[in-house]
């Protein structure tokens, strides 16, 4: 599945996960919980949330601005 920032024809290679992309390394890499941040204004949030929540089982959470998260070892 390809992830909504992939199907932008002027997308800067390597700048930004898409939602698909960020869910993926989040599986891989065994976390608990998501936090996704920079997400480009012209993409839909709820658009990268859902494909982050199609490869990814946890919690996905998109940030806002001045939102604080406490990160605990395991």
């Amino acid at each position: 599945m390809r992830g909504l920032l992939d199907t932008l024809p002027d997308r800067p290679p390597d700048l930004h996960l898409s939602g698909t992309e960020a869910g993926r390394a989040a599986r891989r890499a065994g976390v608990r919980e998501l936090l996704l941040t920079h997400i480009p204004p012209w993409t839909s949030r709820e658009d990268v949330i859902s494909e982050a929540k199609a490869e990814f089982d946890g919690p996905v959470h998109a940030v806002v601005c001045g939102e604080t998260f406490e990160v605990r070892r395991a």
